[in-house]
């Protein structure tokens, strides 16, 4: 076996210019000798050499386990979760044998740097002069850019076997966590895919260059994006990986991808989320021009300061970088196919791209290791800074009220402990003189006001302080001369001609993410830091954090009448729908309810002694306890006032929902895998995916009565239905289904072949086929930028913003909702003129419609409120419900899930 991969690019003649510039060298994957004899090669193990084949996970780790077993003075392995296929995911801590003999110590000392509080300026200095950087590489946690998932066993290698005098070096100045894979389902969904099938060619439109809908191996099980995960934390393995950087307390971060034209490393272009402080940006030009030393010795080509930016709190690079990390994201040139054809026609190979990966991973441990100290220092400042900062800022406080939806607050709650975040629940009221309400803007004047106890209190000034802002702050800043430049291409744009070429926006991913407002919470900033009395919140040992948190759920006795539970948070959507599935007879009040000398508001749930079996009073009692819902027994129907009592005929019966979902071409994967895992991991409800392209064959289809389509492109699904598809949907609507669209797929029931709806697009952006998760369907492949409106009057896409809605309260729709607004999503060009002949129960009115995030001046909220964001139609029998953007986008929107669900539960049967 060859145990060195000579590349293509790098057989250039070495040859010296006039001005003395040093030859290239020629790479080679154990070119940094000499090497332990003891320790295997990875090409020795696998049997083929780096980027000849796809290695799957199991053979990745047996050859981790082969190399730790061999040099086992130089790493620990560690276990940090398992992954929802059951693929446990572990790091490699490599460094010094002297270095491990104290990793205890070390652990310690680094999280003593991550809490000023306990650490003095000359305690940290102490621990600088003594303590190795911890450095994190996480390899391609998006699982069909291999690249870095190859390059992660070339890299272990080199450190455990190389007895190199550079690589010592790097061992008793460095801790590096190795994560080989940071998505171990994805990538095996897509190896085994790509080697079943491939001849290696180059030809970009060859099969091998096009996974299939369902094999997609860029996401996780769920089908998420796991690098715009670190807000959420939906996914098994980036709860995994968080956990191992609030354990290891790395300064540097890097998540490796793949797959750009020429290698992509930081300095990062503008914006940057403004809670990175300079002394912390600075650190980039360092590792970059450290990169590009290295790659300047091969020839090797890569560029900076361009498409991948820093702004968004999602990105694992981001992300860490809010934690006090040098958080980097490196795009590799190489992969997924083993050749790939480039713009020019030159050819790169997987090994050249692996190679990439390699050396700017060595290049990066390098770098930490010359800069040990300072950056260890730097890293303590970052706390420290947070802390004395946030004393000098306005904002210096958040509440957050549970009331809108208590399992939306502990969710937030368990999020924020996650990022190490101190929270504290009050025990007793708390007024502040000058509290700033969310949905008034951050130049609305303060009021004074008191909150109760079980609200939610974040003091910004702590060790963790930027991630709290960065994660709860009502809008991010953008970097004004970023924001400048785009609203020059913007008027340049208005004056071109229909047909001629538009500059291109350079907004990368979404500009707004403010989990009060995502979550549908009521939250209040003050500058009033005065202590409070309650209970610091600890996230449990193990199990389901969220319920942990939330309230306690129960029965207060047994009923004689019934049993009610309001629809005011996610708990009891998943209580009801579990007593559906176990054949209970489940109601709901369409107006409030009086019940034994009580109200209850309208939505609540009723279901009916008498109506039941007798099993009922057991059931609902275990099953509100793991729901985390409070239902009352009434003991009598007769109400003792004006409103209607649980005997009513205005509590209609809810239908157990059989859940069909739109799948494969067509459909939006990440709006799929978001729905997916909200009704399967969140409320436990099962759904069946359906291929669009069997529906009009399906015969099956009246066994279901809803049908979902999460997204996607309206033109494709109406290819993908055909004309069978179509009428057959239709009949199924107009004989009592319920069709729910939306995003991208929206306005697919509109369209004339389809005529199920008399909503049409509202934007006349003739695009048929726009973005149905982010702002393209790929964004580490091509900038995520939509191409502008083509006429001067016509509404221009939104990055991604936050927008208040009006609800309709007296409408079906919005069962359970309180308040009269609702904080919605608007992202890509697609707005939704209002229904013609149904219900438009939650629309835009007035003025003042943005909450955050970046909108055109002139443009779009004056356009905004002649639209709606959710309009119902009855078709026949049945119902068809349209939402303007994703209620459940990135797991972290939750505010508009109880939209969704009342249209599941309630449009039925209606």
């Amino acid at each position: 076996m060859t145990k060195t991969i000579p590349l293509m690019l790098l057989t250039v003649l070495a040859l010296a210019d006039p001005a003395g510039v040093a030859a290239q060298e020629r790479f080679e994957f154990d070119g940094r000798g000499p090497y332990r004899s003891a320790v295997p090669q990875p090409s020795d193990l696998l049997g083929y050499g780096a980027g000849a084949r796809h290695t799957q996970y199991a053979q990745q780790q047996a050859v981790l386990d082969a190399l730790v077993a061999a040099a086992g003075d130089r790493v620990r392995t560690e276990e940090i979760g398992v992954t929802e296929e059951g693929r446990v995911m572990r790091v490699l801590l490599i460094s010094a044998p002297e270095n491990l003999s104290r990793l205890d110590e070390i652990r310690a000392d680094l999280a003593r740097l991550a809490d000023p509080r306990t650490t003095s300026p000359e305690q940290a200095a102490a621990i600088a002069a003594r303590t190795p950087a911890a450095v994190m590489l996480s390899y391609s946690i998006h699982g069909n850019e291999p690249a870095g998932f190859e390059a992660a066993m070339w890299v272990a290698y080199q450190l455990l076997a190389s007895e190199e005098p550079a690589t010592l070096e790097m061992l008793r100045n460095t801790l590096v966590v190795l994560n080989p894979s940071a998505n171990p389902d994805g990538h095996e969904r897509f190896a085994v895919w790509y080697n079943s099938l491939s001849v290696g060619t180059d030809e970009p439109y060859a099969y091998e260059w096009n996974e299939p809908w369902g094999i997609w191996g860029r996401y996780s099980h769920y089908r998420f994006d796991m690098n715009r995960d670190f807000i959420a934390l939906s996914q098994a393995p980036t709860r995994a990986m968080l956990g191992a950087i609030m354990r290891w307390h790395p300064q540097v971060f890097v998540d490796l991808h793949s797959t750009t034209e020429q290698y992509f490393f930081p300095p990062p272009p503008a914006p940057i989320n403004t809670n990175v402080p300079p002394r912390t940006v600075r650190w980039f030009e360092t590792f970059g021009q450290a990169n590009a030393a290295a790659f300047d010795r091969y020839g090797w080509q890569y560029y900076t300061r361009d498409i991948f930016d820093l702004f968004y709190v999602g990105y694992f690079d981001a992300g860490p970088t809010l934690h006090g990390a040098t958080g980097m994201t490196y795009e590799s040139d190489g992969g997924k196919a083993l050749k790939r054809r480039r713009d020019d026609g030159t050819v790169i190979t997987f090994a050249e791209g692996i190679a990439h990966h390699y050396v700017a991973s060595l290049a990066t441990i390098e770098t930490a290791a010359a800069n040990r100290e300072p950056r260890l220092l730097d890293y303590y400042e970052f706390h420290r800074t947070a802390m004395s900062d946030a004393r000098n800022e306005p904002m210096r406080r958040i509440v957050i009220m549970p009331d809108n939806d208590p399992t939306n607050a502990a969710r937030l709650a368990a999020l924020l402990l996650r990022h190490d975040v101190e929270v504290t629940r009050l025990e007793a009221p708390y007024t502040s003189s000058s509290a700033h309400s969310y949905v008034a803007g951050m130049s609305a004047a303060g009021e004074r006001r008191t909150f109760p106890p079980g609200a939610l209190v974040v003091d910004l000034a702590q060790p963790q302080g930027r991630m709290a802002r960065a994660l709860l702050e009502p809008g991010a800043e953008l970097d004004p001369a970023f924001v400048q430049r785009q609203l020059e291409k913007f008027e340049r744009n208005r004056r071109r001609g229909s047909e001629a070429s538009s500059e291109w926006y350079e907004f990368y991913d979404v500009t707004a993410w403010s989990l009060p407002l995502t979550l549908g919470l009521d939250a209040y900033w003050t500058g009033d830091t005065r202590s409070v009395q309650g209970a610091r919140l600890t996230l449990p040992v193990s199990g389901d954090a969220v319920g942990a948190l939330g309230p306690r759920g129960g029965v207060s006795g047994r009923a004689r009448s019934a049993y009610v539970f309001p629809n005011d948070r996610q708990g009891a959507t998943k209580l009801a729908l579990a007593l559906l599935r176990e054949g209970f007879v489940v109601n709901v009040s369409t107006k409030p309810l009086r019940a034994d000398a009580v109200s209850y508001p309208r939505g609540t749930f009723v279901l009916r002694t008498s109506r039941n079996p007798d099993r009922l009073h057991e059931r609902i009692a275990q099953l509100a306890g793991e729901a985390g819902v409070t239902v009352t027994a009434v003991g009598s129907a007769y109400p003792d006032s004006g409103q209607v009592g649980v005997g009513s005929q205005s509590v209609d019966p809810v239908f157990q929902p059989r859940i069909a979902v739109a799948a494969g071409r067509g459909v939006s994967t990440t709006g799929y895998g978001a729905l997916w895992y909200f009704l399967e991991a969140e409320l436990g409800q099962p759904i069946v995916p359906i291929a669009l392209s069997s529906v009009g064959r399906m015969y099956t289809l009246s066994d279901y009565n809803v049908f979902i389509v999460p997204g996607g492109s309206s033109g494709t699904i109406r290819r993908e239905l055909g004309e069978s598809g179509i009428e057959r949907l239709k009949r199924w609507v107009r004989d009592g289904g319920m069709l729910i669209a939306y995003d991208g797929a929206a306005v697919f029931p509109g369209h004339e072949d389809v005529g199920l709806s008399s909503v049409q697009r509202f934007s006349t952006d003739d695009d048929d086929g726009a973005a149905a998760d982010s702002l393209v369907s790929d964004p580490d492949l091509t900038p995520p930028l939509v191409s502008p409106s083509a006429e001067p009057g016509d509404f221009e896409y939104i990055p991604g913003s936050i927008f208040r809605a009006t609800l309709d309260l007296t409408h079906w729709l919005t069962l359970g909702y309180a308040q009269k607004s609702l904080p919605v999503m608007l992202s890509g060009g697609t707005l939704l003129a209002p229904s013609e002949s149904g219900d438009n129960p939650v629309a835009f009115v007035g003025d003042d419609l943005l909450l955050a995030g970046f909108t055109w001046p002139n443009n779009t909220e004056r356009l905004l409120d002649e639209t709606v964001w959710a309009a119902a139609e009855r078709q026949g029998r049945g119902h068809v419900v349209v939402f303007a953007d994703d209620p459940l986008y990135r797991a972290f929107w939750r505010g508009p899930a109880r939209l969704l669900t009342n249209a599941i539960l309630f449009g039925t049967g209606r």
